[in-house]
């Protein structure tokens, strides 16, 4: 979304006359590693009953990509998207410690076209630059579903956000910014959701998130439950994160979690920490049996999610790899997908010597488990691809598992898996011979398999593991119409009429390229 105004750091300016309200149309870290095998297997949750939902609208802004286009190109060219602290991010670069850290950085997070959300000015300035991102990306995923705004008011849509860190208010103090009004609400993590449900007049539930480094991942989880528990009958779900002040980088870097080239090398011999990361996505999520009847355009299908803790492992911030392969194994239960049909899978992949092995180790045991269950032989080749968005990204934290859906998501719109970069040599502690897994090395076609009905059909499987212990995993399918879903296939080839509107005339000029 296109910024008409930028509202900045702390600037305040004098109260404009109100807008009117808009109507139409933005892990495992380096952590002290965990046995290979836990001493008490993690409980197993009994399968809840698949129910299947669209995501009917999605957007994103991640490093160096200010859209979904953008940031398909990048992970198809193998671009590299960390780098030293910009311009304007004055904080870091005046700390000693951390000016010359590398990051995945977003465009301008201070532009902010307040207006079209009617908001004044002086409010804008006191908001945390991530409640003005995840605004702007909450309002392009519905524009994105072929959906005004305005005509979600009144129903019972839900808002899930994801969010854990609190720059922007250490920056405040830090500037001795005077205590006002606006920074009670600026700076709330629940008003972060709230604001997008009170703008767009929102009834369903409206939740913030923080589970660090799996939020996302579990707001996607808790929007796909309640439209299966009919609390909402729509859903927004998505995280962003946004890096500002030296606070956290500063203790990252003292813990040893951060690589010291800046690069994520997820799976290789020399991986040594992280890189962190910025940005944000939101998707917006319907039922499929009604996105289907509504004529909706689906990107993908939610088969099915799963949740839980790593329970007490070697430390606080240690995997456990008997919880991972659990949250696997029953994200795939309640999918109700044989494991022979999964073709890839995104992988947490911080990209730490002894904490990927441990990942890894967990998938090997999930899979296993799914096998037997359904009586298959486990597969003597491998037919599961496995890669890591943040060997391109860095690390996004609490929008991490929205960096890694978003990936699979363009995967499966452009039939192909983009390559893992930073790989000189495996990890020696990664075995994967006589298993269903390998590295998604180079970019190949992503072709899938078999649905049972003769027709092939990607699915894949998303991890995000929070350093705090949550763990979360989704199935997701590409969509292949039915014949009975599939309608009058001469819609197809008529003309549309699709009438434009836009605030400005060079704004309307860029419109129609826009995706």
């Amino acid at each position: 979304m296109a910024a008409r105004s930028a509202a900045g750091f702390f600037r305040e300016e004098a109260e404009p006359p109100a807008a009117e309200a808009p109507t139409a149309g933005a892990d495992a870290r380096s952590l002290p590693s965990a046995p290979l095998a836990a001493e008490t297997p993690a409980p197993e949750a009994a399968p809840a009953p698949c129910r299947d939902v669209a995501i009917i609208g999605m957007a994103g802004a991640m490093p160096g990509s200010e859209d979904l286009d953008a940031f398909w190109e990048h992970l198809r060219a193998g671009t590299h998207l960390v780098w030293p602290v910009p311009e304007d991010r004055a904080d870091l670069l005046a700390d000693p410690e951390t000016r010359d850290l590398r990051a995945g950085f977003v465009g301008s997070v201070a532009a902010f076209d307040a207006p079209l959300f009617n908001i004044s000015p002086r409010e804008a300035a006191l908001m945390d630059p991530q409640q003005r991102l995840f605004l702007q990306l909450a309002w392009r995923a519905v524009e994105d579903a072929g959906y005004r705004p305005s005509s979600l008011a009144g129903t019972a849509t839900g808002l899930f956000a994801g969010v854990a860190t609190s720059d922007y208010e250490e920056l405040m103090t830090r500037h001795g910014v005077p205590v006002q009004a606006h920074m009670a609400t600026g700076i709330s993590h629940a008003v972060l959701a709230n604001r997008v449900s009170h703008l767009l007049d929102l009834r369903g539930p409206s939740e913030a998130i923080d589970t660090a480094c799996s939020s996302a991942l579990v707001a996607v989880h808790r929007a796909v439950n309640a439209l299966a528990a009919g609390e909402c009958d729509l859903a927004i779900a998505g995280a962003v994160n946004v890096i500002l002040s030296p606070g956290l980088f500063t203790a990252f870097a003292k813990s040893r979690m951060l690589s010291p080239d800046g690069r994520c090398k997820t799976f290789a011999a020399d991986a040594d920490g992280y890189a962190r990361g910025e940005g944000g996505g939101a998707l917006l999520l319907k039922p499929l049996r009604a996105a289907i009847g509504d004529g909706d355009h689906i990107h993908a299908v939610i088969k099915g999610s799963a949740v839980n803790h790593c329970g007490r492992s070697a430390s606080l911030t240690a995997p456990n790899p008997d919880a991972q392969a659990s949250v696997l194994a029953q994200a795939y239960r309640v999918a109700d997908v044989s494991p022979a049909s999964i073709t890839y899978l995104e992988a947490h992949g911080t990209g730490t010597r002894l904490g990927d092995p441990v990942e890894i180790e967990g998938m090997k045991s999930a899979f296993a488990q799914l096998y037997a269950e359904r009586g298959l032989p486990e597969p003597v080749s491998p037919h599961v691809a496995v890669g890591a968005v943040k060997t391109s990204t860095g690390h996004l934290e609490a929008a991490s598992g929205m960096a890694g859906l978003l990936k699979v998501l363009l995967s499966m719109r452009h039939g192909e898996l983009p390559a893992n970069p930073h790989f000189p040599q495996g990890n020696p502690h990664i075995r994967l011979d006589g298993t269903p897994f390998r590295l998604a090395l180079q970019r190949q076609p992503w072709e899938g398999a078999p649905d049972g009905q003769g027709r092939p059909v990607r699915r894949a499987g998303v991890s995000s593991f929070g350093f705090g212990g949550t763990n979360a995993h989704l199935v997701l399918e590409d969509f292949r119409p039915s014949a009975a879903d599939d309608g009058d296939p001469a819609a197809e080839r008529r003309a549309w009429v699709v009438p434009l509107s836009a605030p400005s005339h060079d704004a309307l000029s860029a419109y129609p390229d826009r995706p």
